[in-house]
Formats: C-alpha cells, structure tokens, sequence
C-alpha cells in the first residue's frame, strides 16, 4: 500500500513537472532613434495587447526608456503555447552597436526580470537588432548567408538647430554641399549658410553621435562624404565648445553623443555660445521646444512634412518624403541570424529554437497585430515619427543612394 502510494505520488510529480509553462527570453538591442516603435510593437506581441508583467528598473516601463523588460503569453498570435511566457529583454545601445552585438556575439546588460522594480542585471548576448541603416555601411557588415536584414519601414532624419540667441536662428536651410564642408571641420562660419560677410566671424558647430549611431551613417552617407570627423562637446557649465579627448561611450565607438535625446538636450540649453546644429531622428527633433518643430531646418530647400510650419499639428503629411523629394531618410531594419548562426554558435543562454527566433521577427516586421507596420499605422492620427513600406513611391537599395523613381 505504502509502495503504491509513493508511486501515485512519484507519478503525480513528474505529470505536473511534464506540464509546467515554460519561459522563453528574447534580447533585443540596436536603434536608440527607433526605441519608442519598437516598444508598442512588442507591447502587441502579448495575448491581450499588453504584456503581463513589465520593468525598466523602477517601475513600469517607458517607451523611451533604454533598457526594459516585459513578459507574458502570446498564445493569441501563436507565439508561444498556453501557459508558456515570453519574456523580452531590451537594451537600445545604437543601430551599428546592435548590429555588432549580432555579428561578434556581444556581452550585453539586460535587466534579468520583468517583475516592476527589480533591477537585477543579466548579462547576454542579442537575439536580434532593429537598425536604422542596412550593415554594409557600417563597421560590422552581416553576411547574408548567416543573417536576416529586414526592412520594416522608414525612419525619417532631420537638422535642427539650438534654441540659443543670435546667429543660429538666422539658418533654415543646409545643403548637400554646405553638409560635405561642415562634416569635414564640425565647425563653419555663419556666412557660410547665411552669405553675410558680417556673420564670418561667427562659427556654427555640428554636433554628432559616435560611430554606433546609426542616424550619423545615414549622414555621412547623405553626403556621400568619407573622412575623419573632429568632435565637439558642448560644455555644460560653461558657454563654449571643447574639444572631445574622451569618450562618452564605449571606445570602440569614439567619441560623440551617445543619444539622440543627449543632442537634443544640448539643442535646448539657451546660452549664447551655443551657436550649434546637429541631426537628428523626426522624432527626437519634434519636441526641443514646447512648440512643435520650432528649431527643424530645411535640407536641400525641403522639409520632410508638406506645408511645414513650427507647431504643425498631427497628422503629419510625409508626402515629400514618399515621393521622393526629401532624401534625408533610410530604412528601418530588423537583423536576426539564420539557422546557421543561431544553432550551436555561440549565443549564450538562448532558450528559443530558431523556428520560435523566427516566427517572432517574422511577427514583427510582418503587417498586423504585433507588427511594426500596424504600430506605424495605428500612430499616424496622433503623429507617426516612421512611415510605413506600403506608403512609399520612393525606394533605394542603399544608405544614402540614389532614389527612384
């Protein structure tokens, strides 16, 4: 009797561990410009549209915020089977550093938990990178062979300008050629843009990210432009530019900003020797004032918006964009590796099989629920900063290549 017992119960254990839900991770990384879609496409990933549980180390995560972790099931979309749970981790470092998070297999610092104010770390390698710019520009070009590259819409790029008095606020527009000169030199006369011989003695600096940044290779790529840098940093407690003799990120990147959001909150400081411009995603560039737009200037005599105006109010109207008369823009990307990388190669504590990998990219750079293309849409009537695949006339097979048609 005894013995039946304890086999009844022996029996009974192993029938609730065959059946116990199973937690899968995903760690993704890459586009800081491309963080805030990112988000709301994942967000759509889970059985009810919200995940069950989700962290950026203090509470419930942000769309903007670098690093977050979510987890719940996706049983609805066939990402994972009932009870089971997926867990993402996400850690926006840059477009060029994701994607050499890909290709060499980085250590990266994920929060390790999705449970709201736990802010224990994980250290990973990336399951997959969003990248504002295909690879081959970059340091780190992915083979073909071994990976994924997808596009999934369009990120638009802008120049702006610092809200500081004087000379600054006399530029509206920067040119192909004037963009060549001050990539060259980071720094250019006022006259240069204004043609004033009285404005020679002024100078305009042009702030940059590091190499990571994928918006800085869409930029020197834009200008078809191929050299050293000089780096400039604005500093602080001062009213001048300094010469950069550190780095601000990893070395391996430079120096430079090492976000978007850290050149828009130089963009905002008042202080007159602040006479700068810099590049900047659509949606960063938005907000450096309370009025909408109020520092976005022209490229090329084009806005990216028709009938631009500071405090354009939403929907935003990209039509010079979609046909082809604003070019300051590239794809969207979503890498991933095939097969071939992903089975036994070196990614660490990867719990996923690459059909499950797969699936849930395919997911996300699909159309739909879960998609960054329905997130792009759903965003339009409250001011889309991307535009979706479906509504673009102008293509091009290259960052910052000719467009057709």
């Amino acid at each position: 009797m005894k013995k039946s017992i304890l086999f009844a119960l022996f029996g009974g254990i192993l029938g609730a561990t065959s059946v116990m839900a199973a937690n899968y991770d995903l760690y993704l990384t890459g586009s800081t410009a491309f963080r805030a879609n990112a988000f709301t496409a994942c967000q759509k990933l889970y059985d009810g549209g919200l995940p069950a549980n989700a962290n950026n180390g203090t509470g419930a995560p942000a769309s903007s915020d670098s690093r977050w972790t979510m987890s719940g099931t996706c049983a609805t979309l066939g990402l994972t089977s009932g009870s089971d749970t997926l867990t993402i981790h996400a850690l926006w470092t840059g477009s060029v550093q994701g994607i050499s998070a890909l290709a060499n297999k980085d250590q990266l610092v994920f929060l390790a938990s999705a449970v709201s104010g736990n802010i224990t770390l994980k250290t990973n390698t990336a399951s997959s990178c969003f990248s504002d710019v295909y690879s081959a520009p970059t340091l780190y070009p992915l083979s073909g062979s071994s990976f994924t590259e997808k596009e999934v819409c369009v990120q638009p790029f802008v120049f702006v300008k610092s809200v500081a008095p004087g000379g600054v606020q006399s530029i509206n527009n920067v040119t192909w050629q004037q963009l060549q000169y001050i990539l060259a030199n980071s720094i250019a006369p006022l006259s240069y843009f204004t043609g004033k011989a009285s404005d020679a003695t002024t100078n305009i600096y042009l702030l940059h990210r590091t190499l990571d940044s994928g918006t800085r290779v869409t930029t020197v790529q834009e200008a078809s432009y191929i050299g050293t840098i000089p780096i400039y940093y604005w500093d602080t407690t001062g009213n001048s530019f300094i010469v950069a003799t550190t780095n601000r990120g990893p070395a391996i990147f430079g120096a430079g900003y090492v976000g978007g959001g850290d050149i828009k909150t130089v963009m905002q400081d008042p202080k007159s020797g602040n006479q700068s411009i810099a590049y900047l995603s659509i949606g960063d560039a938005k907000g450096i004032t309370g009025t909408a737009w109020s520092q976005m200037v022209a490229f090329n005599g084009q806005y990216p918006i028709a009938n631009f105006a500071p405090g354009l109010a939403a929907p935003y109207d990209y039509s010079p964009i979609i046909n082809g008369k604003y070019s300051f823009w590239a794809y969207e990307m979503l890498d991933w590796p095939k097969s071939s990388q992903w089975t036994g190669s070196g990614y660490t504590d990867q719990n996923l099989s690459f059909t499950q990998l797969n699936n849930i990219m395919n997911k996300l750079s699909g159309t739909g629920t879960g998609s960054v293309d329905n997130e792009v849409l759903l965003s339009e009537p409250g001011g889309a900063t991307a535009i979706r695949l479906s509504e673009m006339t102008a293509t091009r097979t290259a960052v910052g290549g000719p467009i057709a048609p």
